[in-house]
């Protein structure tokens, strides 16, 4: 005895719109809305990955938001003073 085939006609509703519920649904909103602009590169600008402990961590964010300043600017200029003062 042969199977009867299965069909999924009428399982979708491609005519209406779902109800808002007012959560927000994944997906709802136009990407260039839902996320941010990424930063423009500087022109030989290289990219560069760094783990520190909770504690520096820490230490860091609260440094940048008491100065409001960048993480990015905080690291850059430690980094340069640091090279400056090896000769580096």
């Amino acid at each position: 005895m042969a199977k009867k085939a299965v069909t999924l006609d009428g399982l979708l509703n491609t005519e209406n719109r779902p109800a808002d519920t007012g959560i927000p649904q994944r997906g709802s909103e136009p990407a260039s809305a839902a996320t941010k602009p990424a930063p423009k590169k500087r022109e030989g600008e290289k990219r560069l990955t760094l783990a520190l402990d909770g504690e520096t961590y820490r230490r860091l964010r609260m440094h940048a938001a008491t100065t409001d300043q960048t993480h990015q600017d905080i690291l850059e200029r430690a980094l340069a003073e640091y090279l400056k003062s090896v000769n580096a």
